[in-house]
Order: structure tokens, then sequence, then C-alpha cells
């Protein structure tokens, strides 16, 4: 009898179809800032691109929304110095160019979404749709300063 296909690799390939198909997790991992685990990120959020379109309107709706879930610890500027901003680890500060420029839509989106617990910073997928997240990133991109070289 001619050698066949592995059994083995088709019963592997069959199960990773399955969690596919079945809507598994996406593969994350933890990133580190400032010595602090805790950014849960897909291995690919650097290349996910903001869906929502750049302009006047959009960009009203993610000052608003900022208003409303972010600037209570990020400040109104985004400096971080909001009024329930933690005095022993501030937030990020929104307005550093640099900080900006480490941090692609896709990653600032997964940091919005899922938060972290040390430094806190609380996930939003509970308070916000995926689409307003995305519209925050769209304000939030021009609170900073290009980063100087």
């Amino acid at each position: 009898m001619p050698a066949g296909p592995n059994p083995a690799w088709w019963r592997a390939a069959g199960i990773w179809a399955w969690l596919l198909v079945a809507g598994a997790p996406v593969p994350l991992t933890s990133q580190t800032n400032g010595g602090h685990e805790g950014w849960q990120i897909p291995l690919d959020a650097a290349t996910e691109l903001n869906p929502v379109p750049m302009n006047p309107v959009e960009l009203a709706k993610g000052r608003s929304l900022y208003r409303s879930k972010c600037q209570r610890c990020h400040g109104v500027e985004g400096k971080g110095n909001g009024p329930d901003a933690d005095p022993n680890h501030a937030p990020s500060d929104l307005t550093d160019g640099r900080r900006a420029s480490r941090n692609p839509d896709g990653v600032m989106f997964y940091k919005i979404w899922n938060g972290r617990s040390k430094p806190k910073m609380p996930a939003m997928k509970s308070d916000m749709s995926r689409i307003d997240v995305w519209t925050v990133i769209l304000y939030v991109k021009t609170l900073s300063a290009p980063a100087s070289k």
C-alpha cells in the first residue's frame, strides 16, 4: 500500500481550522512599558489601520468621546494630569510625539480596548464600541506634537 498523508498532520490541521472557525481568541502578547507588564496586544496590532475616516465630523465625535471617557485621567489637553489621574503612576502624556510615534493606531486600539491593571488603565471594551475607540484615536492623534529628532 502506498504511503499516504500523515494522519497526525491532518488531525492537527483540522484542529487549527476548527479553532479559526469557532472564533478562538487572537494570539496576544504582553508588552512592557516602564517596567510594568500588562498590555494585551495582538502580535499584528502594529499593522492594523484605523477604519474610521479622518474628517471634521469624526474628529468632533472623537473629541466628545475623549471628553466623556478619557479626559478625567488624561486631562483636557492630554498631558496625563486629569483630576482622576493616579498621582503615583500618571497616565500617558498623549501630547508627547515620541510616545505617539511608538504607538501606531492598532496598538493604541488594544491598549484602550483591553486596558491593564498596573499602572491602571481601565479597559474601555465594556464602555465603548470598537468604532468609538477608533474614533477616539483619531482625536488623540491631534493632541501630539510631531516627534523631534
